[in-house]
């Protein structure tokens, strides 16, 4: 993955869906890239998983109009699917409580999705037991709270978020 330096410009990532209604940009470095083992991402990709580049949400610009649905999580939260309504791409994944302040791409969309190699997984419980990982990636059972506080979730919830 291409990383700005100092008095470089920083990285543009692009991407869309399948068919092309769908595009997005994203500029600057991912703040994580994780696989997601969880069953719904399961069911949303299709896969064993998902890849998911985590951005600021004032990083990323879509054009075209993508279509939303609105998924209820293992904490009984909205998650967000973005997806396009024409091919069905799964392109982002909006986590209202506990992450809404972050874009949360599927990876495998991106023009380039070689540039963003996981550094960790999450709801490795849920991990299909034919699955090895790879490399030597942290592993969170469920969801890594590390990143996520009580208080954000509870910020979130007060800023109206569903």
């Amino acid at each position: 993955m291409a990383i700005g330096t100092e008095g470089s410009s920083p990285p543009i990532h692009e991407g869309g869906c399948l068919c092309g209604a769908v595009r997005y940009q994203v500029v600057g470095a991912p703040l994580a890239v994780a696989i997601c083992h969880c069953v719904n991402c399961q069911r949303n990709t299709g896969s064993a998983f998902s890849v998911n580049a985590i951005f600021p949400k004032e990083a990323l610009t879509t054009q075209g109009a993508p279509a939303v649905y609105d998924d209820k999580g293992d904490t009984g939260n909205i998650v967000r699917r973005v997806f396009c309504g024409k091919c069905g791409t799964p392109i982002e994944s909006q986590s209202v409580y506990s992450v809404p302040g972050y874009a949360v791409i599927k990876a495998g969309t991106f023009d380039h999705p070689e540039n963003f190699a996981p550094d960790s997984e999450v709801y490795c419980a849920s991990a299909l037991p034919w699955w090895l990982a790879g490399g030597k990636r942290k592993c969170y059972p469920g969801t890594n709270t590390d990143t996520v506080s009580a208080e954000d979730i509870e910020a979130a919830r007060a800023a109206g978020g569903n």
